[in-house]
């Protein structure tokens, strides 16, 4: 339901986008929403705890080490603004960047604050593979937080969830029209795209209910008689079942 027009994106679809994403061997590493949250909810003197917790949690997450880790994308929900924007790791470029489709003096700095939060956090959970790996000094809290000026802005207050959507799907935008991020068709793309991803458990349900829907109004239609049942465009004529469905 929330992905209906002018409805805000809740985190799990969110979530669902990124475990969809997620690909074994890949170098782009996809975060839930959750990671951001238990960090902007733990106080500074408690984030290594935080960190052993979510290092447990991130052992099988993903199939290659730090090393070979091109991206980490990670969705934050800032909750004093109420909006959904998307931190990009660089760790090749030791770089960190805030990709915000709603940025404003009144929240810029707490969301930058929440980057540098977040790199500690990084620093504990890989503070092994960083020793062992990297050269000495190398630290997540070192990197150069930027906000980049490649983010288009959103001109109403709830399609937030929809370009951090897009954007964990295609940062660079290469697949994205002008105007595709906040057209309501592009909510449907997105809704469609979940459910027929091969990785939803529940398609093959959907798609017999879909079936059945289809099966039970035709046959409506044909016990009816009605005079308006479809014809086709060009023949005028009566179509057959299977060009109905």
């Amino acid at each position: 339901m929330c992905l209906r027009p002018e409805e805000w994106i809740n985190d799990g679809v969110l979530n669902a986008h990124v475990y969809y994403l997620e690909e074994k061997g890949s170098g782009n590493w996809y975060f839930p929403t959750y990671m951001a949250e238990q960090v902007q909810n733990t106080r500074d003197g408690q984030l290594f705890e935080l960190a052993v917790k979510l290092r447990r949690e991130n052992t099988n997450r993903f199939t290659v080490g730090l090393k070979k880790c091109e991206k980490m994308f990670i969705p934050v929900f800032d909750r004093i603004g109420s909006h959904w924007y998307l931190i990009v790791v660089l760790p090749s470029d030791k770089k960190v960047e805030i990709w915000d489709s709603l940025p404003g003096p009144k929240y810029n700095a707490g969301r930058y604050q929440q980057a540098e939060r977040i790199m500690k956090v990084l620093d504990h959970i890989y503070n092994e593979e960083i020793v062992n790996y990297f050269e000495k000094g190398w630290q997540f809290a070192k990197f150069n937080i930027v906000r980049t000026d490649k983010a288009r802005r959103q001109v109403n207050g709830c399609d937030c969830g929809v370009f951090v959507m897009n954007w964990l799907q295609d940062i660079e935008c290469r697949s994205h029209g002008s105007n595709k991020f906040q057209h309501a068709s592009e909510r449907v793309r997105i809704a469609l795209s979940l459910l027929k991803n091969p990785r939803n458990r529940r398609l093959k349900e959907v798609r017999e209910s879909a079936r059945r829907v289809v099966d039970e109004q035709l046959d409506k239609l044909v016990e009816q008689k009605d005079p308006f049942i479809p014809h086709h465009p060009i023949a005028r004529k009566p179509i057959t079942r299977s060009q109905a469905k």
